[in-house]
């Protein structure tokens, strides 16, 4: 599974939870949508989200 480290901070749309950056998440899959790269990922406290690919940094796969 690959994970990665945000670069900035997410507000999670559907719980409306910020993230910060440094925090760890998991890389569940790539999407393409109109044109536009989106990564699935999930949270170190549960829950997923959609994030750009510019908002994430050293991603690694474990």
């Amino acid at each position: 599974m690959n994970t990665a480290i945000l670069t900035k901070w997410v507000r999670d749309p559907r719980s409306g939870e910020v993230h910060l950056p440094s925090e760890e998440v998991t890389i569940m899959g790539v999407i393409r949508n109109l044109d536009r790269t989106l990564m699935k990922v999930r949270w170190q406290a549960g829950g997923d989200c959609m994030v750009f690919p510019e908002e994430l940094e050293e991603i690694r796969r474990s």
